[in-house]
């Protein structure tokens, strides 16, 4: 599998006999000029799991250990494997497919876009157009605008298909689509073209600005990205870009999928949880933001990829929730749309390597020629149903004009620009600037672990799927306390077990409304609460609570408190006090605890040994998220 850069090789895939085949190119961030392609060769076979797949395999086919360098196998996982982890989605029987890799080549981009390269195949496209008008599809985001979901803070990615006939489906097609992206897009994380071959082949195209999961030099590294600025056909407009980064709607949207990502990362990783960024990734039509968080690895390449399925910003969050909002409002299933394509292999080290795309921004082709692009949209509470339809007709667009439109000419890709501007250069460094430091310090330094021979923190799950976000919390409990124990609301004899714990006991965040009557999980949170108000010791370590956590220790503290809708909407950071010192926090619930004849909102509480905020410490958007944690466990 040693790899070459013999351009020759390419004519292989417009012969009568075609292997299955991968064209990548892999455009690292913070790597300068283009990134080479890659042309993998090789078999195809199916799995059930991802634990089924084996990643280490000698070019005969027999099980191998050895350590070199280079790619071992792709795979292409689709969305249904959500089902892997008791998550509901409909089952539309799209294979786990992998590409066993028998020869790997590396090819200069010309060899694609110069003048040499194999000459352009006729495009015809049939019956070409959305499944769904944009008036419908406002409708759709409308209904959920209106949910009780919404207004209790949930966003989800709402997804609308392009489709088509393409009569002659040859992989010599697929290479030239795989063309025309490298030649009109760029700035994508992958640009890529994938044949499965076979007699019933698939064929995905696609420039996917989304890295997801990766394991590189002993580190796992998630790169989530939100929000989009919308190039018009003149190029980028200063004011209009720099109001894009200064919208505060849009820097939340980010951080918010910022944080649910920390919280699957800090599942995939040891102490030491670093958040990077912002960053802008511009593309031939549309800029995004994006950040890169990693951690040290705690596990090998598979199991890191089999438990991150899949990328928060192809669902939404909270991701359980969001993951049963599809499930509701999307008709049928996605097929590969939102979810990835996995290259692993070895290093020039002999370590482990992971890389990962969303598949979005992606073409798929049957062996019929039935062709379907999905697209979505990130809708919540504040939603425009005509925002987020030009939102999906624009990423629908920035693919399409590639591989619809008449063939371009052959050259490099370009980013549409009027002119260099270095004072614009300077100012979209001082706007990111200003978003990074107004993250939380604690993810953004990457804070040391203590030690850890303190008696553990006990904390309390809440239920509702609170476990998906419990992980970032307990990565901060660890950093600032020590160990952290986890144990379920419903667990047998939880109330003695919280009661007689001889270290701190923290009460974690979680959805619903502490006062629901009908809730029978709110109830027993209830009355865990008042009992270890009533009987934790006054002068023994803290019983503290966060969110939801807070919620029920302030019901059962404060006489006269009670539980009100959260004006304002939900996700938003707020200036605040907490325990005398100013805070900017991150309020993810939809109601808020008052007291008083005034009915003023309670922030923060500190009644002897019970001590808790309203507001999420482990947010990105928390700036002294330890400080105040560190307050409510010591």
């Amino acid at each position: 599998m040693r790899p070459t850069a013999d351009a020759g090789v390419l004519e292989r895939l417009y012969g009568a006999d075609v292997p299955p085949f991968a064209l990548l190119r892999r455009q690292r961030p913070g790597v300068p000029g283009p990134a080479p392609v890659e042309l993998l060769l090789g078999t195809v076979e199916t799995a059930e799991t991802i634990e089924a797949v084996e990643t280490v395999r000698s070019p005969d086919g027999t099980s191998a250990t050895g350590a070199a360098p280079g790619p071992r196998l792709l795979a292409l996982l689709p969305f249904r494997l959500l089902a892997e982890h008791g998550l509901p989605c409909h089952d539309d029987g799209t294979p786990l497919r992998v590409l066993r890799v028998r020869e790997h080549h590396i090819l200069p981009e010309s060899a694609f876009t110069g003048r040499h390269a194999p000459a352009q195949r006729p495009m015809e496209w049939q019956d070409a157009g959305f499944t769904t008008t944009d008036a419908q599809y406002e409708d759709l985001v409308q209904e959920f605008v209106a949910s009780d979901a919404a207004r209790d803070g949930l966003n989800v990615l709402l997804r609308r298909d392009w489709t088509a006939r393409l009569p002659d489906p040859r992989p010599a097609v697929a290479v030239e689509l795989f063309r025309r992206l490298l030649t009109t897009e760029s700035g994508a994380y992958w640009t890529f073209a994938v044949h499965t071959g076979g007699a019933r082949p698939v064929t995905l195209v696609g420039a996917s600005p989304q890295g997801h999961v990766g394991v590189e030099s002993g580190r796992v590294v998630m790169n989530p990205l939100c929000g989009t600025y919308r190039r018009p056909p003149e190029g980028t407009r200063a004011g209009d870009l720099l109001a894009f980064l200064a919208d505060r709607k849009e820097s939340e949207e980010l951080a918010t999928t910022v944080d649910a990502e920390l919280a699957m990362l800090c599942r995939l990783a040891g102490p030491g949880v670093r958040v990077e960024g912002p960053f802008l990734r511009g593309m031939a039509h549309l800029v995004h933001t994006q950040c890169r968080i990693s951690g040290p690895t705690a596990a090998g390449a598979r199991e890191t990829l089999a438990r991150a399925l899949f990328a928060s910003t192809v669902v939404g969050s909270p991701y359980a929730r969001a993951c049963r909002a599809i499930h509701q409002y999307e008709a049928t299933g996605r097929g590969y749309y939102g979810g990835l394509l996995a290259l692993i292999g070895r290093d020039g080290s002999g370590e482990e390597e992971l890389d990962t795309a969303a598949v979005i921004r992606t073409l798929i082709v049957d062996h019929r020629g039935e062709a379907r692009l999905s697209v979505g949209a990130t809708v919540g509470g504040g939603s425009s149903p005509e925002a987020e339809a030009a939102e999906t007709r624009a990423k629908a667009r920035a693919v399409l004009s590639a591989l619809t439109a008449d063939a371009p000419a052959a050259g490099p890709a370009r980013t549409p620009r009027a002119r260099t501007d270095p004072d614009l250069d300077a100012a979209v460094r001082d706007a990111l600037a200003r978003r990074h430091a107004a993250l939380s310090s604690f993810w953004t330094r990457g804070a040391a672990v203590p030690p850890m021979d303190a008696a553990p923190v006990l904390v309390l799950d809440p239920g509702g799927d609170a476990r998906t976000e419990l992980a970032a919390l307990l990565h901060l409990v660890t950093a600032v306390h020590g160990p952290a124990e986890v144990v379920r609301h419903d667990a047998p004899g939880v109330v003695g077990t919280l009661v007689r714990h001889p270290a701190p006991v923290l009460l974690a965040s979680g959805p619903g409304r502490p006062d629901d009557p009908g809730c029978a999980r709110m109830a027993g949170l209830r009355r865990t609460a008042a009992a270890l108000v009533r009987e934790r010791p006054p002068d023994g370590p803290p019983v503290a609570g966060v969110g939801l956590g807070f919620q029920v220790l302030a019901l059962a503290a404060l006489p006269d408190a009670r539980v009100v809708p959260r004006t304002g909407g939900t996700g938003l950071a707020r200036e605040v006090e907490a325990f005398g010192r100013p805070v900017t926090a991150a309020f993810r619930n939809a109601h808020a605890i008052v007291s008083g004849p005034d009915g003023r909102e309670v922030i923060a509480l500190r009644e002897r040994a019970v001590r808790g905020v309203q507001f999420r410490p482990e947010s990105v958007l928390t700036t002294d998220g330890a400080g105040v944690l560190r307050r409510l466990l010591g």
